[in-house]
């Protein structure tokens, strides 16, 4: 590797291939973790550690001292394979992910890193361990160590269905439930409408037992309560309503003719013109009866003839230039009045008459039966102003409640229906949801019991490893056991206390260290997984807060397992190679150097 992390000019690490144990010690930033961070890099193109540091941190994945080329390269023997297989990711741009990983196999052949087709294996079989993932295996999120031990296990299909049976059983829950939750905002709704429909939908959805199909009969009639109602509405909308400037005229005529003839009253013209009326009055009735010679109002006998007819004539003609001013008075008070008649019309015959404006227009009609100028003309300044302001008011009315027909009843029927269809999926829920709920429960106790044949060799590894770790300690760890599902999957780490059970999981009785021995005694026998493709494991710094009797159980621990795997430990602590030397187990020692401008070299020490 070079340019990489701690890593300047070209450094490089070899193994022999096969079982065996190798430790590495160096210093705090000697560039032991780069080479571990290195290998994950190169393999899954990220780095578990990356994931929980600051992004200034990550940003600084490029060495300062090395202005080439950033690129790592791991050599894998593949069984079978006469010659290694090289993993190479170069880095082009300035971010930590810019780069692109190749492979070549044995023959030469290239092709990009997925043709591998390890992405599955990588992440089931992670063949890295670094501290933080030890620290996050106790103290993490439950699910992570509850799905890499599934995934494992090859129980990952299991808690699937699991999972999804759980979700039915709840969704039909939900369905079986939603009507009885949502029944009692529907009602209040429903009781803030003035409609028949709405009070008879209340009085069937508040029943002991509710008639579903006469509830669906009301919310399919969605139109409006009273057609009929509709056609008075429309009349309504386009209503015409007497013009203010009208009124007032008729009005203003009224009072003038009125004036006029209180001036005319008792003068000679007014007797003049009544005189006038009076003979043209005669004189038409003997021109349409003139066989009839007595006077119809006296009764004197052959009083009406010709010479009196001369006379009649005469008379008037001398009479009406003195009752000029007073007959026109009278004419201009006639048409006034006519006028006032016209205006004051009854109301239309489609107008409920015990309606607000039906009776208002009623009073309006009545005011054509008053003979007196004035009073006319009050009744058409007072009484017309309200008709006037009521009549606007309808119209208005009438087409806000015609832009919606059924005054909002069509929505709440919409929600009305929707509730009923929600009630007969609620019923066909309930019909699924006992056998799914009897499934569920099946299910869930023939799941557990895989679950516990199938983790049980590996719960049997990490109590070896945990007895191998703890020394003298009177901490016992009896089992795992991969409980829950769903958000609240985990894995339940049961330990005793001098034989007696404190009660949780991994308790708060055990220390830093013990914390650490614990996840390794978790973390390592997945290493040893039949099914696993890994023959190696990286581990790094996995001794930090042990104490020196743990450090020794630990080195004892990666010795067996380097029996059967290949194992890289790096570690700053010596304790750990103390030990190994102390001890004689067979491992290769070896130490990483790093000088002040990132060149980096290893030693090797044999045990």
């Amino acid at each position: 590797m070079q340019g990489f992390r701690g890593i300047g000019r070209t450094a490089a690490l070899e193994f022999p291939p096969g079982p065996g144990l190798t430790v590495i010690v160096g210093r705090n930033g000697s560039g032991k973790s780069s080479f571990a961070e290195a290998a994950e890099a190169a393999l899954t193109g990220r780095n578990l550690r990356w994931d929980a540091m600051p992004t200034a941190w990550r940003d600084g994945w490029r060495n300062l001292h090395f202005d080439d080329r950033t690129e790592i390269a791991v050599d894998l023997h593949l069984s079978g394979d006469s010659a290694p297989t090289r993993i190479t990711r170069t880095w082009s741009g300035e971010s930590v992910r810019s780069a692109r990983g190749r492979v070549v196999g044995p023959d030469g052949v290239s092709g990009p890193l997925r043709s591998l087709g390890w992405d599955t294996e990588l992440v089931r079989y992670r063949p890295f361990l670094s501290y933080d993932e030890l620290g996050r295996a106790v103290h993490g999120r439950s699910a992570e160590l509850y799905d890499t031990l599934t995934g494992l296990l090859g129980l990952t299909g299991l808690a699937d269905a699991e999972r999804r049976l759980a979700k039915a059983c709840e969704r039909l829950a939900k369905e079986q439930d939603a009507p009885s939750r949502a029944l009692p905002l529907l009602v209040e709704r429903l009781r803030g409408y003035d409609d028949p429909r709405a009070r008879s939908a209340v009085e069937l959805l508040t029943a002991q037992s509710i008639d579903l199909g006469r509830v669906a009969a009301i919310a399919a009639d969605d139109g409006p309560a009273d057609p009929a109602a509709q056609v008075v509405l429309r009349r309504l909308r386009r209503l015409a309503v007497p013009e203010r400037a009208l009124l007032n005229d008729v009005v203003n005529e009224l009072r003038g003719a009125a004036m006029e003839l209180a001036m005319a009253a008792g003068t000679k013209g007014d007797r003049a013109h009544g005189l006038v009326e009076l003979l043209g009055a005669a004189l038409e009735h003997h021109r349409r009866h003139p066989a009839e010679q007595d006077c119809p109002t006296c009764g004197t006998s052959d009083a009406i003839g010709p010479q009196w007819v001369r006379r009649a004539e005469a008379e008037i003609a001398s009479l009406r230039t003195l009752a000029a001013s007073a007959s026109s008075a009278y004419e201009r008070a006639e048409k006034a009045r006519d006028q006032a008649r016209f205006l004051v019309a009854p109301p239309p015959s489609w107008l409920p008459p015990d309606s607000d404006l039906g009776v208002l227009w009623a009073e309006w009609a009545a005011g054509g039966e008053l003979a007196d100028l004035r009073e006319l003309a009050d009744h058409i300044e007072t009484v017309g102003r309200r008709l006037r302001s009521a009549a606007i008011s309808a119209r208005k009315a009438a087409t806000e409640r015609l832009a919606d027909p059924t005054e909002g009843w069509s929505s709440a029927a919409e929600d009305l229906a929707a509730w009923v269809e929600d009630a007969h999926a609620a019923m066909r829920a309930r019909q699924t949801l006992a056998p799914a709920g009897q499934a569920l429960e099946w299910f869930t106790e023939a799941a557990r019991q895989v679950r516990a044949d199938r983790l049980r060799p590996l719960s049997a590894q990490a109590e070896q490893v945990w007895h191998r770790l703890r020394q003298e300690r009177h901490i016992d760890l009896d089992a795992l056991r991969l409980v829950g599902r769903g958000a609240q999957r985990r894995v339940a780490v049961d330990v005793s206390v001098d034989g007696s059970d404190p009660g949780g999981n991994a308790p708060g009785l055990l220390s830093q260290g013990e914390f650490q021995a614990l996840a390794l005694s978790i973390c390592l026998p997945r290493t040893l997984i039949a099914e696993n493709p890994f023959g190696f494991l990286v581990l790094d710094d996995p001794v930090q807060a042990m104490d020196t009797e743990t450090v020794e159980g630990l080195a004892a621990v990666l010795a067996e397992v380097g029996r059967h795997r290949q194992l890289i430990v790096f570690t700053h602590d010596t304790r750990l190679s103390d030990s190994i030397r102390r001890l004689g187990l067979p491992a290769g020692i070896r130490t990483i150097h790093r000088d002040a401008m990132s060149n980096v070299w290893v030693t090797e020490d044999t045990a």
